[in-house]
């Protein structure tokens, strides 16, 4: 029995041994640390994300924010206020009613106090411009202006450093606003496919405390003046391995080239080779036009597409231009058949008229392409036949 008893003692010592660790890991330094580093990070986020809000009003401005920015900046100021309570939820001690409170009252008065005050920003200033954007449906560009309420203003666009239009205007509810069509002012491209600066764009706003000005001619960029074509030749083998073409399908890109480009500047360049384009694409924009592509041989025309009309550069149906080669609709299964344009060995050119709603009318006869269709078919060793290229 004593044996018995000394056992089980031994074993309610080990018990008790391993709980005091047990209890001794949990309440280690270590994991103290990690808490407050946890409780810290989250208090320094709210903050953050207080701030956030705080500097989102202060660059839009109360009175000329969207509903978006309103949006953003409250919810932005909520999640602030979140994230800094939220420490008090993974602390020992839990969510504090009154420390919820305060924090709020404070949270929101600096956000009122913040709104408030980006609404007597410019009181004392001069008409300042607060953004300019293009309008490609309308095709206009769009002004806002910062000023105090009643303050008289001239809007003028500057080409070239010539006044081309001017507007006069009058600060309502310290905001003021005024659309401009393009074709009041449009002097062409802003810049080639290099980015190389061609018209200068210029908005200046002159009131009676001063002048301000900006830049606009990362958005003027409207007339496509180049087109090419690309095709890929459609055929089948027969038992033989004999090639029997059927038809073609047929990319096209549209876009700007470049202006008197030097010997270190590329151009955009029609050229193909082996059944590949190998040339240089013009930069391609978003601009409204339209477009009707003809398939020539020599001066006959052998199959002419419907016109498309592009939306920013945007053809319902088809694609978006302003980004990339886009492919034509077909005649059969999506390509352009052979009987549709084909009467023979010949070089074959592909016509891209341009018609730009601002700027002018472009005919692109770059692309000339050589078929070997009927030579291909008659000879007999397949390693003699020639795929499609420039001519």
């Amino acid at each position: 029995m004593s044996g018995l008893l000394d056992k089980a003692n031994e074993t309610a010592k080990s018990t008790e041994k391993e709980n005091l660790t047990a209890e001794a890991v949990i309440d280690s330094p270590a994991d103290e640390g990690l808490d407050k580093r946890i409780l810290i990070s989250l208090q320094i986020a709210g903050v953050l994300a207080l701030l956030s809000s705080l500097f989102w009003l202060v660059q839009t401005g109360w009175l000329y924010a969207t509903a978006m920015d309103y949006l953003v900046a409250i919810m932005l100021m909520l999640f602030g206020w979140v994230l800094y309570n939220g420490s008090d939820y993974v602390s020992e001690s839990g969510l504090s009613n009154i420390k919820m409170a305060i924090t709020a009252i404070a949270f929101v008065g600096l956000f009122i106090f913040t709104a408030l005050g980006t609404m007597f920003m410019n009181a004392g200033g001069g008409v300042t411009i607060a953004s300019i954007e293009l309008d490609g449906k309308n095709d206009e560009i769009d002004l806002s202006f910062f000023g105090p309420r009643g303050m008289s203003y001239t809007v003028e666009v500057l080409v070239d450093g010539e006044v081309q239009y001017t507007h006069d205007g009058e600060i309502n509810i310290d905001k003021g606003s005024h659309s401009i069509p393009l074709d009041e002012f449009w002097a062409g491209n802003a810049m080639d496919m290099n980015e190389i600066n061609q018209v200068s764009y210029e908005i200046q706003v002159t009131s009676e405390e001063g002048e301000d000005s900006f830049t606009f001619g990362d958005i003027m960029n409207r007339e496509i003046d180049t087109g090419f074509v690309k095709v890929g030749e459609v055929f089948w083998n027969d038992d033989d391995g004999k090639k029997e073409y059927t038809g073609i399908t047929v990319e096209m890109i549209l876009g700007i080239a470049a202006v008197d480009p030097d010997i270190n500047d590329p151009d955009a360049s029609f050229d193909f080779s082996n059944g590949f384009f190998t040339g240089t694409t013009p930069m391609p924009i978003e601009s409204d036009w339209s477009a009707t592509l003809t398939v020539k041989r020599g001066s006959s025309v052998e199959y002419q597409y419907s016109t498309i009309q592009a939306d920013e550069g945007a053809v319902n149906g088809l694609g978006d231009f302003w980004f990339d080669w886009v492919r034509m609709p077909g005649t059969s299964a999506g390509d352009l058949a052979r009987d549709d344009f084909y009467t023979g060995d010949a070089c074959y050119t592909f016509e891209v008229e341009i018609v730009n709603v601002l700027g002018e009318t472009y005919v692109d006869s770059s692309s000339k392409i050589d078929f070997f269709w009927d030579s291909n078919e008659a000879e007999q060793d397949v390693e003699e036949h020639q795929s499609a290229e420039a001519c």
